[in-house]
């Protein structure tokens, strides 16, 4: 009897160890975070971003005003000052977000960093095809693409009025992306010899585009983060079931 017992109380420490697994750290490397709950914050910086025609709206879960929506049709966006933590010189990072497209009518973008006539670094939009996302980069003139070649392979269809979870990863190598913690196997390889800029241009929500262009977000989004270095997968199932 007694026997029964300690195998029973061992396997009950067993079976707990397996369901108390180790929280995967998803808080080294978080060099931003815009939880967008009814405000414009950046609460690892203490920045504020000025806010034009946006309003508070649902979140994934049905929460009320815990997410921001952004109309093309009245020129909404999100700006925040220039921060060295929003730009990439090394080439490496994680930009996570959450979005819910309302239409595919025209392009959407939802952030870039990049000036209407340059200087450039980013802009994840919709322009290669209005069904899908692609993270358009470049060299601080706008000459060239510090990953992939124009028109991008790392890219993840748009399904609407439903909430998604984008990201895309750069570990120096490949630029990647994700769907709702999911890869999708097409990637953009570095270009050799190019980088990412330090400018001194804002990070633009709801807003972005290539040279002398301006594409409006039309939908809702919520839970932008920059890290400065490459999640794992194991990383991104977490954030994404939180």
């Amino acid at each position: 009897m007694k026997k029964i017992i300690l195998f029973l109380f061992i396997s009950a420490i067993i079976f707990s160890c397996k369901r108390d697994e180790p929280m995967p750290d998803i808080s080294s490397g978080l060099v931003a975070y815009f939880p967008f709950d009814g405000s414009a914050i950046d609460s690892v910086n203490n920045l504020s971003g000025t806010i034009h025609e946006v309003t508070a709206t649902e979140n994934r879960r049905g929460v009320r005003e815990t997410a921001m929506h952004f109309s093309r049709y009245n020129f909404s966006y999100i700006e925040f000052p220039n921060h060295f933590n929003y730009s990439f010189p090394n080439n490496i990072f994680t930009i996570n977000c959450w979005v819910k497209v309302d239409d595919t009518d025209e392009v959407n973008s939802i952030l870039s960093k990049r000036g209407y006539t340059g200087p450039f670094e980013y802009s994840l939009d919709s322009h290669f095809n209005n069904s899908f996302f692609n993270f358009d980069n470049w060299v601080s003139s706008g000459s060239g693409s510090v990953y992939g070649i124009d028109p991008l392979k790392s890219s993840v269809q748009i399904h609407l009025n439903e909430w998604h979870m984008i990201t895309y990863i750069a570990d120096g190598t490949w630029l990647t992306v994700y769907s709702d913690a999911n890869p999708i196997f097409e990637a953009d390889l570095h270009n050799s010899g190019l980088s990412f800029s330090d400018t001194d241009v804002p990070l633009q929500f709801g807003v972005g585009g290539g040279w002398g262009v301006n594409y409006f977000f039309n939908g809702s989004i919520d839970d932008v983060s920059f890290y400065n270095r490459p999640l794992n997968q194991t990383q991104l199932k977490y954030i994404y079931r939180k």
